[in-house]
């Protein structure tokens, strides 16, 4: 009996010793961190961005997490709102950095925030991924800083030119836009680009994130009887209310707005009239074959069945670069922030649910970071969105050729 106890006990011991040697995986969790608008104006943003990477990470959690040098890590998102306000964001950069020990933030929007946040996460060697707009964001003095997402860095020039070719005698522009890094990125991006084409920009407004009458405001730039009137960077729920209100008060020509990225939102407030003749680059219709691939219809489509509700482009894009971050983890078998940023411009170009994505405009920024995949240009039409065109940015036709959507 005791001779059977011991042999059972040894082998007891072996079994436990052979499940933590060196052929088996520990467990442990990567925390990433967000922080955004969750709330306000520019909520949409943030949520969306949030469930766009907590989507990835469910993904790669079904499926065991990621295994790194034998090491099994589940992915964690800690994410917190930031209200859109600067201070906020960076007493909360500070906390997942020195309080959640978060080596990777991955969730954020509007460029005030971002410039905030970058403060912390630049000295602590954290990779920021992000939607923020600024040029300040990209370069070679924060390195670990990725958009993920078109600015009007990226997309400016291509969509006032496809303007330019749908109405051709617009001869001037109006812009209105929060008055904040994002907001004057976004408006005087449109007005550079509106400039080579020889659309003078005849009145250029900024309004606080919390205003909601914009009718002296509006009163000023119609007076000067824009071509086009542009929104920039102002929120869905704050476009909505200037589209409502320019239209109460007699325009009815073409609108511009390069950051509607869920134009849903900005036309329930606004209503179907008042969005006729709105023309959009960050958001598009994801259900039409016509310019999307059959892999972003069917992300999105389990995306609103889970929120009941469409999702944001800068959502779809945090998804996309966040599979992105996790696929070069596990190619290189690193969590170290600088390897893997280093890896996500070597192992380009990457086939996603938007096309071929490559990171570049290192023209601009001193760093090739900057997301960019092909852009869609699309109109809104009683209401509702119709894709009319697509072009890609030179760094990535360089790198493509001549792709085109698969029909």
């Amino acid at each position: 009996m005791k001779k059977a106890t011991c042999i059972f006990m040894g082998l007891l011991i072996l079994i436990i010793i052979a499940s933590f040697g060196p052929g088996s995986a520990s467990c442990e969790t990567l925390v990433i961190g967000g922080e955004a608008p969750l709330s306000g104006p520019a909520a949409s943003w943030g949520i969306g961005q949030a469930r766009g990477v907590q989507m990835a990470m469910d993904e790669i959690n079904a499926k065991g997490g990621l295994n790194i040098k034998g090491k099994k890590y589940t992915l964690k998102l800690v994410s917190y709102d930031n209200k859109a306000q600067a201070n906020e964001a960076a007493a909360i950069a500070k906390k997942l950095v020195y309080s959640d020990k978060v080596k990777y933030i991955m969730v954020a929007a509007v460029g005030a925030t971002g410039r905030a946040i970058q403060t912390v996460t630049a000295r602590n060697n954290v990779f920021f991924s992000f939607s923020c707009w600024g040029k300040m964001l990209l370069g070679p003095k924060v390195p670990l800083n990725f958009r993920f997402g078109f600015s009007p860095y990226e997309m400016s020039d291509a969509y006032i030119q496809a303007l330019k070719k749908l109405y051709p005698n617009a001869k001037t522009i109006a812009t209105i836009s929060p008055n904040d890094t994002s907001g004057w990125d976004g408006a005087k991006g449109d007005i550079r680009a509106a400039k080579k084409l020889g659309i003078k920009c005849v009145a250029e407004e900024y309004y606080e994130r919390d205003q909601t009458d914009f009718h002296a405001t509006l009163t000023r730039m119609l007076l000067k009887k824009p071509d086009i009137l542009d929104l920039a960077t102002s929120p869905m729920s704050t476009g909505g209310v200037i589209l409502k209100q320019a239209y109460e008060m007699g325009y009815k020509g073409p609108k511009a707005w390069n950051a509607c990225s869920m134009v849903s939102k900005a036309i329930k407030i606004a209503g179907k009239e008042a969005a006729e003749n709105l023309y959009l680059c960050v958001n598009w219709n994801y259900f039409s074959p016509k310019f999307t691939l059959p892999a972003l219809r069917k992300v999105v489509k389990k995306y609103e069945d889970k929120y009941k509700e469409g999702w944001d482009y800068y959502g779809i894009c945090a998804y996309v670069g966040s599979r992105i971050v996790f696929s070069n983890m596990a190619k290189i078998q690193s969590i170290d922030p600088v390897k893997v940023a280093k890896a996500m411009v070597a192992n380009q170009p990457y086939d996603t649910i938007l096309g071929p994505v490559v990171f570049g405009n290192a023209e601009v920024y001193g760093v090739p970071h900057a997301m960019l995949h092909p852009l869609v240009l699309s109109k809104v039409h009683n209401g509702k969105l119709e894709n009319m065109s697509f072009g890609l940015h030179p760094d990535l036709a360089r790198v493509v050729g001549d792709w085109k959507f698969p029909q």
